[in-house]
């Protein structure tokens, strides 16, 4: 047992002492650890077990149960060492405890250079009591067990020394190791080092949240999450942690919100209706209620004296873009510039195309800057946007790059904000005097996981489609009935897509690849049609032109990547086949549906998919059971994670060592409510109690984010 693991009062050691000089470890082995990221005693109590294994059920031999694992006890009969083959040995122990006997067993393979059964060899002897775990099985020879761990037992108490105490007769931790590291060795140094006081390790939560939620201490936390007594202790542990994780970030956002808020704007803005009067009359659709009701919430934000940090998620096809350039306009004829940021060149040209329909008529100097141009022409741009003379800049993270100086920058865009992190946010507010940032995107999340990712944000949510958009008949197809539908909507006069997961073929995927497929069927099975190709791979221009040429009905099938799953608007496209469907997420396959039904024509989206696997089978029935991208997303985090399906690492946001965005709901919510209970009540964390959860934040968050705190 494990008791009093740290005093409650933590403070942090000052020494960090290095694995090596730890009994057992060594130059070697420390090196090994290192490359598991485990270079102090910290990092060992931190890291956590990937399961744990009940080796506390215990039987006489007679009564052992077949095809269970378990522990049993007895005294050494007979024993033999035998090479199976050549590089395949076995170690045979009989044990007997007075109800029967049973063969143990130990295979490993063999190694020329040294005896691999020589520790064993040294210790058996007859009459020795045992205490072996492992998988009982019935053989011709009798019941036999292949050990798993083993420990000799003290002959006057038969009882386990203490050191083997940690790995048996007990509920044990499991660990993930490196080759060359055995789990018993690791789950050693971590006993000895959780009970060390040499080696603190400080709380974030204080005495009263512990109090509030039933919790014990971070000493207890540590001790259960290793070596639990009981199961129901191991998960109050793992709460503890997760909670404690949760608790670093959400202060961390909660203190950039009030920090943002607290920093006044030198812009301001009145709604003179200059620009959106005459932009608002040229659109040839009314905005639905949820445009309108978010347009007012963004321009009450950017009348508020103290910079706005929104957060817009809609569905697919909701009409976020159109409400960004609101935004953009209202900065616009206040003098100010506005930029509006994509995650990559396809999307940022997809934006120009659209902004070019809508601002042509309003005489607005605009410029597109991504990091493929001539030297000639970006520097032209970026002197136009260093005067002023540009007023509305459309680009990738090429925007938030040194060379590039505004004039007066007052409103910021960011689009498809998955994709990019808190940092971008950061380095674009530095671009101007404490501009608006706006942030857009079209993956709908949880509300409790949004309140996570952009924490520092306010959010507004369009839920509402655009009157006139056709709802997209997706269906499970062949290949050659996905095609028969291109043909016969070519035949009317429309258009449609065939995405691929793949640009090139690969030897060691057998996936369809945009390329080599594109060529074979402008020989094959669509040879009487105009076929396009586009990917990530093209030239800048070679991309532009494809997609001008698209819109404009040069062609009747665009062979595509993914690189079309944002942005692009085609109306008179009516068909989109996505080939081994089974392979995209269920946020990247409701986003390329998106891409049909854009217009007034019926759309269809046809799945081509391997579904021989039960996660393929559920996506893609998911897929054709709701057009919900609310309830697609939870099933797509569900399914593949955060970390996958969002970028969590883009967000800024660490790698959770024990929490789980998505399970671990309520406790954000709950470590979120604490947040906001310490920020009001100690804004700069200068309590002593704050005092570890400060310097912690400072050091993982700080230089990232601009959070004003110091040490």
């Amino acid at each position: 047992m494990i008791s009093s693991i740290l005093p409650d009062s933590v403070v942090e050691s000052k020494e960090t002492p290095t694995l090596q000089f730890l009994k057992g470890v060594g130059p070697a082995r420390a090196q090994m650890l290192a490359k598991m990221g485990l270079t102090t005693p910290r990092d060992l109590a931190l890291y956590f077990p990937r399961d744990w294994e009940d080796r506390r059920r215990r039987y006489s031999i007679r009564e052992a149960p077949a095809g269970e694992k378990t522990c049993l006890r007895g005294n050494i009969t007979a024993f033999e060492f035998q090479v199976l083959r050549r590089n395949l040995g076995m170690a045979n122990v009989t044990l007997s405890d007075g109800t029967g006997w049973i063969h143990a067993v130990w295979f490993k393979k063999m190694n020329p250079r040294y005896d691999v059964f020589l520790p064993l060899r040294q210790k058996l002897k007859e009459g020795l009591n045992i205490m072996v775990f492992g998988l009982v099985e019935m053989e011709l020879t009798g019941r036999q067990m292949q050990v798993e761990e083993y420990a000799f037992l003290r002959n006057q108490d038969a009882t386990l020394e203490p050191e083997d105490a940690w790995h048996l007769d007990r509920i044990v931790p499991l660990y993930t190791v490196t080759k060359g590291l055995s789990e018993k060795l690791l789950r050693s140094l971590i006993a000895r080092i959780i009970p060390n006081e040499k080696y603190r390790i400080p709380t974030m939560v204080t005495q009263a949240l512990e109090k509030k939620y039933g919790w014990g201490s971070k000493p207890w936390a540590l001790d259960n999450i290793h070596f639990p007594k009981m199961l129901l202790d191991k998960e109050k542990a793992r709460n503890y942690l997760a909670f404690e994780e949760f608790l670093l970030l959400e202060v961390a956002l909660g203190t950039l919100r009030k920090y943002i808020k607290l920093q006044p704007k030198s812009h301001h803005y009145l709604i003179k209706k200059t620009i959106l009067t005459p932009f608002r009359q040229g659109l040839r659709f009314e905005f639905t209620a949820a445009q309108k009701a978010v347009i007012r919430e963004i321009f009450n934000d950017m009348l508020n004296p103290y910079p706005m940090n929104r957060l817009l998620q809609g569905d697919v096809g909701s009409g976020k873009t159109v409400v960004a350039l609101c935004a953009m306009l209202l900065a616009l004829e206040n003098g100010g510039q506005a930029v509006l940021m994509a995650p990559t060149e396809i999307l940022a040209e997809q934006h120009a195309l659209t902004i070019d329909r809508w601002l042509k008529p309003l005489n607005i100097r605009w410029a597109v800057l991504t990091g493929r141009q001539s030297t000639g022409q970006r520097k032209k741009i970026l002197n136009g946007i260093e005067s002023g003379e540009i007023a509305l800049v459309v680009g990738t993270h090429a925007l938030i790059q040194k060379p590039v100086k505004f004039h007066k920058l007052t409103l910021g865009v960011v689009d498809e904000q998955h994709r990019f992190g808190v940092e971008h946010r950061s380095l674009l507010r530095l671009k101007g005097d404490h501009p608006d940032v706006l942030v857009m995107t079209a993956t709908p999340i949880p509300r409790t996981l949004a309140l996570t990712l952009y924490g520092d944000m306010d959010v507004s949510t369009l839920n509402e489609l655009p009157p006139g958009r056709m709802p997209i008949a997706t269906m499970h197809v062949g290949e050659e009935e996905a095609y028969r539908e291109i043909h016969n909507q070519a035949v009317q006069g429309r258009q449609g897509y065939i995405v691929y997961p793949l640009v090139e073929e690969s030897n060691k995927i057998e996936l369809k690849a945009a390329v080599q497929e594109a060529e074979a069927l402008r020989r094959s099975a669509l040879k009487d049609l105009r076929v396009g190709l586009i990917h990530g791979q093209m030239k800048s221009l070679e991309k532009e032109a494809v997609m001008r040429a698209f819109r404009d009905g040069e062609y009747d099938v665009l062979i595509a990547t993914s690189i079309i799953e944002v942005g692009i608007d085609v109306p008179n496209a009516t068909v989109m086949v996505i080939q081994h469907a089974e392979r995209f997420g269920l946020s990247s396959l409701h986003q390329l549906r998106g891409r049909v039904g854009r217009g007034s024509y019926p759309s269809s989206c046809l799945l081509v998919a391997d579904t021989r696997s039960a996660e393929a089978r559920r996506r893609i029935e998911i897929m054709t059971q709701t057009q919900d991208g609310f309830r697609l997303s939870e099933e797509d985090l569900k399914m593949r994670g955060p970390g996958e399906v969002l970028g969590v690492m883009q967000h800024g946001l660490p790698p959770f060592k024990i929490g789980d965005l998505i399970q671990d709901a309520p406790l954000i919510q709950q470590a979120r409510r604490a947040a906001e209970e310490i920020i009001q009540h100690d804004p700069e964390l200068k309590a002593s109690e704050h005092k570890f959860l400060k310097r912690q934040i400072i050091k993982d968050y700080e230089g990232k984010w601009s959070l004003g705190l110091t040490g």
